[in-house]
């Protein structure tokens, strides 16, 4: 457990699990999936069913499924997570699930591929997870969280989020994937932590952030606490600190003038 502003015991914190910090084709991490309180997911490209029960994170414990946009590396693993749950814990509560649009088609399509037409419709069937395509600007509750979808640029194609979240008086930030736009930038300067992608250190990423694109971002957003994932390579990066896989946080209110 590493420890960020606060200590285990304390229950204003915000916990947050790094399940995957690695970008789409990095050698140094799983694919992108975090974990808030045990209650929601933040995208799921990571093996996820393996990695919270290596965490003590059971499956029937996550209650949201939260997905910034539909590549692989954020999005394939679903499938598997919902069939999981629906053979080991067929009585779990429904999850809910929203994404961009795109997400209840590509989901179904996706789940019949991996699991096959039967499987698949019976793990459906038995988990009924409840599914949602969401609009940029769209925003509600996922039990005790405020959650809101920030549009942001990075698929030619497809619809792209990143999210901002409250609970316990602390905002949240989740960038996704995406370019220095100006979702990025209203999404960093409105939180108090902002979990944000850094895909190269070294040189400029087509449609990703890099290291300079980042610092701009921090010297910009002084009072907000960076967090940096989806890496290809890992560096220091001076005011921020770096994602690893089963890196665990516990996030503290912070104090705002």
């Amino acid at each position: 457990m590493t420890l960020l502003e606060g200590s285990e015991s304390d229950a204003d914190a915000l916990e947050l699990a790094i399940l995957g910090s690695g970008s789409a084709f990095s050698p140094i991490g799983h694919n992108a999936s975090y974990l808030l309180d045990g209650e929601l997911l933040l995208d799921c490209g990571a093996p996820v069913t393996r990695l919270m029960g290596e965490r003590d994170r059971p499956l029937d414990q996550l209650k949201y499924v939260a997905i910034s946009h539909l590549h692989s590396d954020h999005f394939f693993h679903l499938p598997q997570l919902l069939s999981a749950r629906a053979v080991r814990y067929p009585q779990a509560e429904p999850l809910r699930i929203i994404g961009p649009t795109g997400t209840i088609r590509g989901l179904d399509t996706l789940g019949r591929i991996a699991q096959g037409d039967r499987f698949w419709e019976y793990a459906t069937e038995v988990g009924k997870p409840v599914v949602e395509d969401w609009v940029g600007g769209q925003s509600g509750d996922l039990g005790d969280f405020r959650i809101e979808a920030v549009e942001v640029e990075h698929s030619a194609v497809l619809t792209s989020f990143g999210f901002r979240i409250s609970r316990k008086g602390i905002i949240f930030g989740y960038s996704g994937d995406t370019t220095l736009c100006p979702g990025i930038r209203q999404l960093a300067a409105s939180v108090d932590y902002l979990l944000c992608e850094c895909t190269s250190m070294t040189e400029p990423a087509p449609i990703h952030l890099w290291r300079q694109e980042v610092d701009e971002l921090m010297q910009t957003n002084p009072r907000t606490r960076f967090i940096l994932t989806h890496l290809g390579e890992r560096a220091v990066v001076k005011g921020a600190l770096l994602a690893s896989d089963g890196l665990v946080l516990r996030l503290k209110p912070v104090a705002r003038d």
